[in-house]
């Protein structure tokens, strides 16, 4: 007999490397971590805010600053999001500058590239992603 393994939220995964994304996205399903969202770019997730509920977000900081901009949108209430949604973030690396920024915006985890597929996992699962707040 098959269990199927019900999500235990909706997830939005920032994630601009093609593999990475795919390859996360489907094994968090497939745990059951989160029914996750796929997003390429800050543009990209940020119409998916616009247009569905999240219950958590793991957004990759880009070099030119919209992962950021869109970020601090969300803590500014400005995403149709709760402003305290659990936010966690991956970045190529991080200086003072950036920690600062990311404890601003009370990002909960930040994960360092290059990372294996295994420390996304944990980030999503630490994230809880928990019982759904939407349907829609």
């Amino acid at each position: 007999m098959n269990a199927r393994i019900v999500p235990r939220g909706r997830l939005l995964l920032l994630e601009p490397q093609f593999v990475m994304r795919r390859t996360v996205s489907t094994l968090a399903r497939d745990m059951g971590l989160a029914d996750v969202q796929e997003a390429t770019s800050p543009a990209v997730a940020g119409r998916l805010l616009a247009e569905r509920r999240f219950d958590a977000l793991l957004m990759a900081v880009d070099e030119e600053g919209e992962a950021l901009a869109l970020m601090r949108r969300v803590r500014a209430g400005e995403a149709q999001h709760p402003a305290d949604v659990p936010i966690a973030a991956t970045a190529t690396h991080c200086d003072v500058e950036l920690a600062l920024r990311l404890k601003e915006l009370d990002i909960c985890r930040l994960l360092l590239k290059p990372f294996k597929v295994r420390g996304m996992l944990e980030v999503i699962s630490a994230l809880g992603a928990p019982a759904p707040l939407s349907q829609g």
